[in-house]
């Protein structure tokens, strides 16, 4: 989707033959090849790229493409069109990576840094007539699965507004926005794309190139490409309607034949400022006025996801944050104990939903864990950091999700059920005990209020099950088998970390954490 505002930016001055920004990840010239600043100069077949994933140049599903023929007579530019609603198209979004998630990505000018790849699908309407406004409809497919978001850009204010997933509570956000070139607040404005823009581009060639996302195995076309700097454009030769867009660290976008060039269903526009943007609107506003626009005061570059700009802690906040063990009432005599203390308090609590830890998987409290980490107050945990105690997150987030991942590969990699088993369990009753720790010891009290306020947040119940000496001896299961062994020694090591409130809400302490009892 902002891709297409992406097309609006004016090249940058010539810096080096790779493009403007160098190229700094060295995508060959199948991934990445400009029109100009390139040398030589992108050609028939270059530049086609495909559904990418990650940084590394060959971190992408490359598109299938055959050259025909350069030499067309008087071939028909590609069209955009004053109105049109495409009923359905695909892409992946490229941007800066500025949160763990992704969910901030918003297209840059410069490919420099760290990127976020993003899909998302659904409708996007276009209206250069009447509302002067681009509107999309999606799917968003994240870290912490699918996000309902609908965007609608109109003059230089664009608004989004995320359904956030039923482990969120259901609840939705609003975020007011001002877009400027480049993803710099500093920058001019960019309004939404003008009817005209393809005017600019300059024929590359006819190809024979495969298309994505029509469900069939190696599907191709026969289309024209067209570039400019460094986007490029795929039509249907003699008609120039586009089926396919490519911009190396912008994105990927994919339209399908259900395009409506005629006319748009105008009352998509109405509700412009949209209602959830005012006070009043969704339970979560983001840097939007009573009267539903960007707050000038704090312009930025296109916050596209999931992000809180949670409530400020409350001085009960802050108090409960500095003090370094819970009350009695909140502790136990045991693991055992202190986990059924706990969950007693969990399922009273009016503001959420809770179900046993054996009811969920750890990929669900992992997107949980997500979304809490997403909407936390950062002031707890540079309270906990500063005197080093237990509630700090273990490590930077980045990190977290790279082991989520590692530690799954290593579960999943076991063949044997019985051991599986065990090792999906203990890695469970960790996240268990992690994502209740975050909520208790993350959120502030306004926002959990909030995070309540259409549908209460679910949580799991703590395990009362203690893994930690199983853990530390050799249980029944375990043989010379190395590939088993390892992978339990890195499960347990995260578990002992993520169970440390038995550090504090009872007389047993993990492994690792002897210290608290100085």
């Amino acid at each position: 989707m902002q891709t297409l505002i992406a097309f609006t930016l004016s090249l940058l001055p010539f810096v080096t033959s790779q493009g403007a920004d160098g190229n700094p990840h060295h995508w060959d010239r199948r991934r990445r090849c400009d029109q100009t600043q390139y040398t030589p100069a992108c050609g028939i077949c270059e530049g086609t790229g495909g559904i990418p994933y990650g940084d590394q140049n060959n971190e992408i599903h490359l598109t299938s493409c055959s050259p025909i023929t350069t030499n067309v007579t008087n071939p028909i530019h590609p069209i955009w069109g004053e109105q049109f609603t495409a009923q359905h198209y695909n892409e992946v979004l490229i941007g800066p990576k500025t949160d763990p998630f992704c969910f901030n990505s918003f297209p840059s000018n410069s490919s420099v840094g760290k990127l976020c790849y993003r899909a998302d699908s659904g409708r996007q309407v276009y209206d250069a007539v009447k509302s002067k406004a681009l509107r999309y409809d999606l799917n968003v497919k994240t870290v912490v699965g699918n996000v309902t978001t609908e965007i609608i850009h109109q003059n230089r204010h664009m608004w989004i507004i995320n359904h956030l997933p039923w482990y969120a509570a259901n609840v939705h956000q609003c975020i007011c926005t001002n877009v400027h070139q480049g993803s710099d607040a500093t920058q001019e404005y960019l309004y939404p794309v003008t009817y005209n823009w393809t005017d600019q581009m300059f024929f590359v060639g006819r190809e024979d190139l495969g298309i994505e996302y029509t469900g069939i195995a190696n599907y191709s076309e026969i289309v024209d490409h067209w570039a400019f700097g460094p986007h490029h454009v795929w039509s249907t030769p003699g008609t120039g309607q586009i089926r396919r867009m490519w911009q190396p660290f912008n994105g990927l976008e994919v339209f399908t034949g259900k395009f409506n060039r005629s006319q748009v269903d105008e009352s998509l526009f109405d509700d412009i400022p949209p209602a959830l943007c005012k006070k009043g609107g969704a339970a979560i506003r983001i840097k939007c006025t009573d009267e539903g626009y960007p707050v000038n005061a704090t312009e930025t570059h296109g916050d596209g996801g999931i992000t809180a700009a949670a409530p400020a802690p409350t001085k009960s906040d802050i108090t409960r944050a500095i003090k370094p063990k819970p009350s009695k009432p909140y502790r136990g005599n045991t693991f055992t104990d202190m986990s059924n203390t706990l969950n007693r308090w969990l399922t009273t609590n009016k503001h959420i939903e809770t179900t046993s830890c054996e009811e969920w998987t750890a990929k669900e409290i992992q997107n949980l864990q997500a979304t809490l980490y997403l909407v936390r107050d950062e002031t707890f945990n540079s309270i906990y950091e500063n005197v080093n105690d237990n509630r700090k997150l273990r490590m930077a987030m980045d990190d977290i999700i790279k082991e989520w991942s590692e530690l799954s590969l290593l579960i999943k990699q076991e063949t044997n059920q019985d051991k599986r088993n065990h090792l999906i369990k203990v890695h469970r009753d960790g996240h268990c005990h992690e994502a209740v720790m975050w909520y208790v010891h993350h959120i502030t009290e306004d926002m959990k209020v909030l995070l309540s306020q259409n549908t209460k947040i679910r949580l799991p119940l703590l395990s009362d099950t203690l893994h930690s000496t199983a853990c530390n001896e050799k249980g029944p299961i375990d043989n010379s088998d190395d590939q088993y062994v390892n992978a339990k020694k890195r499960v347990c090591d995260v578990y002992k970390e993520q169970v440390t409130c038995a550090s504090c809400h009872s007389d047993v302490t993990p492994p690792g954490h002897e210290f608290l009892k100085n």
